[in-house]
């Protein structure tokens, strides 16, 4: 006897990429990738760290958690006329949203990185840049919505404003970055010399943390039966969740700043 499992789960709309918009967005991001290596090793360099430079290499690598939140949270960047990176989950994942991740995380990370190893990163501070992340990408990613450089489908909770980003992706993206960080900078004192190359798989592990552990509420609901309703609680559920994670990334991350001599 054999068995299949039949599961009623939202196709994918089938779309072409603006090709021009890619062009402009890849030149954008190749720029910012950069520019955030350049400040990175600037930052090693007054440190006598490699830590920077592995950080922002460890936001490139953050791109493998893209395909599985894309999936499981109803996302996806066209793949006719895409200019592709890599593929896996039945998603293509182009190479302007792999940079931007290395972009985008790394400059997250280092603002992060020069408060703690001088010893003077406050909660304050690691919700501040949190919640400016949160926002800079619910503003950010307007244009690119609109003009179909990635979408989202079927029902997103808390989706307000359709031109641009569902507010929980925001939410669970800055998360995302926050428990990266906190993962790499609380393991950093305890790392010598090719031990920091584990800073790389840690802020993917982090990463991943972050955006499945604040969003598993939307994540199960949106995938499942469930009513428009309770996929609306599912977003309010998985904000509350990601207050909680982040509260606990401040206080990891202020216990544990040190002073930048401490640090190999």
């Amino acid at each position: 006897m054999t068995h299949q499992l039949t599961v009623d789960y939202p196709v994918a709309p089938d779309l072409t990429i603006p090709g021009q918009l890619q062009t402009v967005f890849l030149g954008l991001t190749v720029v910012a990738a950069v520019v955030v290596m350049i400040f990175a090793v600037r930052v090693a360099v007054r440190e006598r760290s490699a830590a920077p430079v592995l950080m922002v290499i460890g936001g490139l690598a953050a791109i493998l958690m893209e395909p599985v939140v894309t999936f499981l949270g109803h996302a996806v960047h066209p793949r006719d006329g895409q200019i592709a990176m890599f593929e896996t989950v039945s998603r293509r994942i182009p190479w302007h949203i792999g940079l931007g991740y290395m972009a985008g995380f790394g400059i997250f990370y280092l603002v992060l990185y020069s408060r703690f190893v001088a010893g003077t990163l406050t909660a304050a501070a690691v919700w501040k840049v949190t919640l400016i992340t949160a926002l800079c990408y619910f503003i950010g990613e307007a244009y690119p919505v609109q003009h179909g450089l990635w979408a989202y489908y079927d029902h997103q909770p808390l989706w307000i404003w359709h031109g641009t980003e569902p507010p929980i992706w925001g939410i669970l993206n800055s998360t995302s970055m926050l428990m990266s960080t906190t993962l790499m900078l609380v393991a950093l004192p305890h790392l010598r010399g090719v031990g920091q190359l584990w800073l790389i798989p840690l802020a993917v592990a982090g990463a991943y943390m972050g955006h499945m552990g604040a969003g598993f509420p939307m994540y199960n609901v949106m995938n499942s039966a469930a009513p428009g309703w309770a996929i609306e609680l599912s977003g309010v559920a998985s904000v509350i969740m990601a207050m909680v994670v982040n509260w606990i990334c401040s206080v990891l991350l202020t216990r544990n700043a040190v002073a930048a001599r401490t640090v190999p």
